[in-house]
């Protein structure tokens, strides 16, 4: 049952990825021509700017995988209902917060966008955020149900009605924009959907699942385990906003709505590159912490990180060297030559990127060992700097500087330090890691070295691209199945292929 969850929920994470995908493909050039290149930037804009009101979730979402998937392995039915009454309370003091901060954030929005919007722009900003505010507080408590539905190992369900969502999602949006719509309207569609899916989560977790939510002690010691666990998560959840949507908020302040469009476009690519690589690790916390708990040692953690790595670093350097080759192109064929800038910013992200996302099991095993505290505040303060660095290069560079100074933090924190931390404290084998991936990397080389020929057909079309990228895969499959791939790959990658069949 739980293999089932957990090979089918990886093939159905894939699906929902390449629906998003295709569905943002299509629909991304059709709302930049509906809202116009001001309003989707002012759209990106305030969704970035409630980005950070929204991390007042304080990361029980995953403290409610880790305790939940704790008590689930030693069937603690009692300490798992009272955990979740404990947590549900919490979120009903942070949804009252959420309300509390937006109503006092509110009147200063004026203030904050004066040099930058104008006053058009800052009263569909104001619609936005209240809309955006109201959502947020009443649907936070969806994330203790996809903790508890993630904790039990579910994936098949969770991932089935995040593929129904896409789709709802993306139907509605077109017919929004073409009757004429705009961004408000976009905005309360998704409140709406997110409303519909807490209740789904929460019919099933209660008559499917079975689980219960109930108070039988007060237990301040649990309290304090909850918090002394999550205040690093948050501070991790922190740093992500910072990293993504900071270069928003900057190129808000001391830019324009273009240039805050041309950095989105960019900055959604790398957006979908991690997606690739958090497809494969979300899946196993669940079974990590059973590892965890059952005192696994740290060669069968090392084992874990590197065989998962390699299939990350399998799928990422697909989409990478693709996007090197030929992303400047379908750059200007997807959005026009108004965005082409934006491949350039995509590139400065996802290479850095590449290696980072190869690691994302790490950060899994950090968690299940409540070794994350470290990760947390290292993050924080390379973020700190990353803003004062944006602010910076944003003014010299625009767009293209808020990227630099995001790469220039993840290859100092995420690469440099956080491995040092790896080897030295986790007791991860980095170096042989490294050395497990170096034949994919050489492959990867390679396979961009042979494909580099095809850049010789200079067609401007979509059928061209199409092509070009469709023998590149091939290649790039040819290479890495006969140069890169150990046997058990393969053998992975052939049963996948034949439940699919």
């Amino acid at each position: 049952m739980i293999a089932n969850q957990l090979g089918f929920g990886i093939i159905l994470s894939y699906i929902s990825i390449f629906l998003a995908n295709i569905v943002n493909f299509v629909l991304t050039p059709f709302i930049i021509r509906s809202l116009g290149q001001s309003q989707y930037g002012l759209y990106m804009l305030i969704g970035a700017f409630v980005g950070y009101i929204a991390i007042l979730d304080f990361g029980l979402s995953n403290t409610t995988v880790r305790f939940v998937s704790k008590y689930h392995a030693v069937n603690d039915k009692r300490g798992e209902q009272n955990f979740l009454f404990l947590t549900s309370v919490i979120y009903l003091i942070i949804s009252f917060a959420i309300l509390l901060l937006g109503t006092l954030i509110y009147p200063s929005l004026d203030a904050i966008f004066r040099n930058s919007l104008t006053l058009e722009e800052i009263e569909i900003a104001k619609t936005m955020f209240v809309i955006l505010i109201i959502s947020l507080s009443l649907t936070l408590p969806m994330n203790l149900f996809r903790g508890i539905i993630t904790a039990y190992e579910r994936f098949i369900f969770l991932h089935s009605l995040n593929i129904v969502r896409i789709l709802i999602r993306s139907i509605l949006l077109f017919l929004l924009l073409f009757w004429g719509y705009k961004a408000i309207a976009i905005v309360l569609l998704d409140a709406a959907l997110n409303i519909v899916l807490m209740f789904v989560s929460a019919i099933y977790v209660f008559l499917k699942l079975h689980v219960k939510i109930k108070l039988y002690e007060f237990d301040k010691y649990l309290i304090k385990e909850i918090f002394l666990y999550t205040f690093p998560v948050f501070i991790s959840v922190i740093v992500d906003q910072i990293y993504w949507k900071i270069g928003h908020l900057v190129l808000g302040v001391v830019a324009d709505t273009n240039e805050v469009a041309v950095f989105s476009i960019g900055m959604t690519i790398g957006q979908y590159f991690i997606t690739f690589a958090t497809a494969i690790s979300g899946v196993f916390l669940p079974k990590i912490t059973r590892m965890v708990t059952t005192e696994a040692s740290d060669e069968d953690l090392t084992d874990i990180l590197v065989k998962t790595g390699r299939i990350q670093f399998l799928v990422l350097g697909l989409v990478l060297s693709t996007f090197v080759l030929f992303g400047e192109k379908f750059i200007l064929l997807w959005v026009g030559p108004s965005y082409g800038v934006s491949w350039g910013i995509a590139l400065i992200v996802m290479i850095p990127l590449s290696f980072v996302l190869t690691q994302t099991i790490g950060i899994s095993i950090l968690q299940a060992k409540n070794m994350h505290g470290f990760r947390s505040w290292m993050y924080l303060c390379i973020a700190i700097i990353n803003i004062l660095i944006s602010f910076f290069l944003s003014k010299i560079y625009g767009a293209v500087g808020a990227a630099i100074g995001t790469a220039l933090s993840l290859i100092f924190g995420n690469i440099i330090i956080m491995n040092i931390y790896y080897h030295f404290k986790v007791r991860l084998n980095i170096p042989e890691f490294c050395r497990k991936l170096s034949s994919l990397l050489l492959s990867l080389i390679c396979s961009v070295g042979i494909g580099s020929v095809l850049l010789l057909i200079s067609s401007n079309s979509w059928l061209a691209l199409i092509v070009q990228c469709s023998v590149y895969s091939i290649i790039y499959i040819f290479i890495m199945w006969f140069f890169g791939m150990n046997d058990y790959e393969k053998q992975l990658f052939l049963s996948v292929y034949n439940k699919i069949k």
